[in-house]
């Protein structure tokens, strides 16, 4: 098991417009199809991820198989053409995303032997909100024969000096620019450098996982903990059960190096300062004030949560441990759910999205607590997954666009 591995990146050819060929992640503006159609309009016929994803806005009303295997040729045609260019090194990643305010990652790839998403998994990377097993099979359907993968996956490390990213930036000469441009629909601006001393790198990142650094850091003699997934925990889940499925054909010694067998993820800081949590809000559609008033008999504690309904604000109790709030709030919206067929949820990043949906639906809007970051590793080596979607990671517009591309067939 080797944690972590310096990978072979396709990245687009220079003769590409990038900012029409990089897009948000498909899990974003879910309720909100006319951003897609914004998108689609913005990259007009050019050479695109949007060519080469599923955006989950259009999930209820696509031909599915139609759709899956028109993204699977397009990766072929794209394989096959002079659309890709490798980089055989880390890629170090510089995504402004206000003016003034840069946010740091590492293009990295993980052992999937080294990742389980089980509540309590005793592997190095761990997942942080509990897998939803109805939210995969379609996702392991796109997957499945993808002969690329595209990461919106974003994993933290608990690096509290920051060593790791300040000795790349410290050291220009180990720097090579591979990209610089300006994201569509307010992405802010991104750079991209080939990290030429990947391998000092490397043994830098798994210094994190020793038995020294768990014991100084975590107070725990027991256990070990090198990443977290920061996002896209669904994602991550998909590839692993594709590596599943993979390997039952395979060989330990092709089990080995099958490309399939790693994951490419943006590696970050969970220190670096431009890294904010944000709650993700929940909206509730086909539903009225019952279900405020049921929220109002199934939750207490001395918090208070924000709702919204039909130009009305309500404030309700609810435990005051952000954690415990969202644990709370979550099960008294499934077990609505469960009661209630004709209701539906979708998960908002934003304030200003959440208030807009709702008034454009009629629908009940729930604005959720934040929780403090500096928790969060050793809250889930010590207890496991926190409840599903208790954070984001910035806005909506934050989230990470897709650019980098990974092999996942031999």
């Amino acid at each position: 098991m080797s944690y972590v591995e310096i990978p072979e990146i396709l990245l687009p050819n220079k003769n590409i417009d990038y900012s029409r060929w990089s897009v948000i992640a498909c899990d974003q503006f879910t309720s909100q199809v006319d951003y897609w159609e914004d998108v689609k309009e913005q990259v007009n016929g050019s050479k695109s991820t949007l060519n080469l994803i599923f955006p989950e806005a259009y999930l209820k009303n696509s031909n599915k198989n139609e759709a899956i295997n028109k993204i699977n040729s397009t990766m072929h045609e794209y394989l096959n053409s002079d659309t890709f260019y490798s980089v055989n090194n880390f890629v170090f990643v510089d995504r402004e995303i206000y003016k003034g305010v840069h946010r740091y990652g590492l293009m990295v790839a993980i052992d999937l032997e080294a990742y389980d998403y089980a509540p309590k998994s005793p592997l190095a990377i761990k997942a942080t909100e509990r897998v939803v097993p109805e939210r995969l099979p379609i996702r392991i359907e796109i997957r499945k024969d993808a002969p690329i993968e595209l990461p919106h996956i974003i994993l933290l490390m608990d690096d509290v000096k920051n060593k790791i990213f300040n000795s790349i930036k410290n050291d220009p000469n180990n720097l090579k620019k591979l990209y610089d441009f300006d994201l569509m629909k307010n992405g802010g601006n991104i750079k991209g450098f080939e990290v030429l001393n990947s391998q000092k790198i490397k043994e830098d990142i798994l210094s994190l996982c020793s038995k020294d650094h768990m014991k100084d850091r975590y107070n725990v003699d027991e256990g070990e903990i090198l990443f977290v997934v920061g996002d896209g925990n669904h994602s991550l889940a998909t590839a692993k059960e594709c590596w599943n499925n993979v390997k039952k054909n395979l060989s330990s010694k092709e089990r080995e190096t099958h490309p399939a067998r790693f994951a490419l993820c943006e590696l970050q800081n969970l220190h670096d300062e431009a890294i904010l949590f944000e709650p993700i809000h929940r909206v509730i559609f086909n539903t009225d004030e019952n279900f405020i008033n049921y929220l109002k008999d199934n939750m207490q504690g001395e918090g208070k949560l924000n709702v919204f309904y039909n130009g009305q604000d309500y404030i309700l109790s609810v435990d005051k441990d952000p954690t415990k709030a969202i644990a709370q709030i979550q099960t008294a919206i499934d077990n609505y759910l469960s009661e209630h067929k004709e209701a539906e949820i979708d998960y908002i990043h934003g304030d200003e999205y959440t208030l807009e949906i709702a008034n454009k639906n009629n629908a009940v809007a729930i604005f959720m607590p934040k929780i403090n970051k500096e928790s969060l590793f050793d809250y889930v080596l010590k207890n496991g997954v926190m409840p599903r979607k208790s954070f984001s990671i910035g806005d909506a517009e934050n989230k990470r666009y897709y650019f980098e591309c990974h092999k996942v067939c031999k």
